[in-house]
């Protein structure tokens, strides 16, 4: 059986008759990496096995329109690079690591937890890693939290660490388990304003108060003109037409020559600017492949639409990436494709497309 053919996934979420949908909970499931690619947004991944053998990852989530709370495992070791979601403070919230593990090529063993504001992540999950992850949007912080503490937890993760003892993360750990719990037994919650503006408040209020960031912001260090032209660049290929962004304008956008660039991505990326750009071309095409049906549409044609022009390199790099030519993706049979977990605007998912969660 095709790899696809055993994904699936349940989620419900809803309100009353015309009325919007203010939530969602649900689980997914795939045993591919390109599947759990297309059904990881609002993330753009990049996701490369390092070890052969079966994919495996296990999502159960809740999502409201300011935040998304899920608790994921996998079963083989990854390399991940992705952007994260534009808008939201994201932290990760480890419950089980591997010995090899690593955030930012930074290992966890002596604790702490990784976060980020919107930018890019590159971590090796291992086999058996588990995990929390919280998005919030950062008008959310902002409104519900004090000023002091809003700055003094965008500060921390700006530097892409949350300090915290072994103690202090299974406590959050236990928290989240059984917010994500509660939800789920009783999703009809999330058909009520009340009850899912009180949820996001917990939530904001629970993590801050675990945390315990009671105390000013530090002054900001000033950035290295490095980091600033790196998050400059990342926020540039976040919204560009990446078929036809070059080098030269993106160092333009940057503000720092292509030598400072080129240092900046190998250090958090360990790609080169334009081989990252690649990257993001060849999953995005990979997973076009992937929707589209055989004998509706061909490699050329997508791979056109998406702006390839040189197909004979085309298809060499695509089998160096992933091991098997653009036509064997093009030819798998996906069924029972999974819900997502996050629909920005969620309030305009139609009913249709929420199943029952049993």
């Amino acid at each position: 059986m095709d790899a696809f053919q055993r994904s699936t996934g349940a989620a419900v979420g809803g309100s009353p008759a015309g009325a919007a949908s203010l939530g969602l909970v649900g689980i997914q499931e795939t045993d591919d990496p390109c599947h759990w690619e297309r059904v990881s947004q609002p993330w753009e991944v990049l996701a490369m096995p390092l070890t052969a053998g079966p994919f495996g990852n296990r999502k159960t989530f809740l999502a409201t329109a300011h935040w998304i709370l899920y608790h994921e495992s996998f079963s083989s070791r990854l390399r991940v690079r992705a952007l994260s979601p534009a808008g939201m403070l994201a932290v990760s919230v480890p419950v089980q690591l591997g010995s090899r593990s690593s955030y930012f090529n930074q290992s966890l063993q002596q604790g702490g937890m990784p976060a980020m504001l919107p930018g890019c992540a590159e971590a090796v999950l291992d086999a058996d890693q588990q995990h929390f992850m919280l998005l919030i949007r950062l008008t959310l912080l902002r409104r519900l939290l004090p000023a002091e503490q809003a700055e003094t937890l965008e500060a921390a993760a700006a530097g892409r660490w949350l300090a915290a003892s072994p103690t202090v993360i299974e406590r959050l750990g236990r928290w989240l388990k059984e917010v994500l719990a509660r939800t789920h037994r009783a999703p009809e919650m999330l058909r009520h304003s009340a009850a899912v503006e009180t949820l996001e408040r917990e939530l904001v209020q629970g993590l801050v108060g675990t945390l315990r960031l009671t105390t000013g912001p530090a002054p900001p260090e000033r950035r290295s003109l490095r980091q600033r032209g790196f998050d400059r660049a990342i926020e540039c290929i976040r919204y560009a037409d990446l078929t036809t962004l070059d080098l030269a304008a993106l160092c333009t956008i940057a503000g720092v020559s292509q030598r400072t660039l080129e240092y900046a991505f190998r250090e958090h990326l360990g790609l080169s600017p334009a081989a990252f750009i690649r990257q993001l071309r060849l999953h995005a095409l990979r997973r076009e492949l992937l929707a589209s049906r055989l004998g509706e549409a061909s490699v050329t044609d997508v791979a056109y639409h998406l702006g390839f022009t040189q197909l004979g390199r085309l298809s060499g790099d695509y089998r160096r990436t992933f091991g098997e030519l653009p036509s064997r993706t093009l030819a798998r049979t996906l069924t029972d494709d999974v819900p997502p977990f996050w629909i920005d605007g969620i309030g305009s998912q139609s009913r249709a497309d929420v199943r029952a969660y049993g």
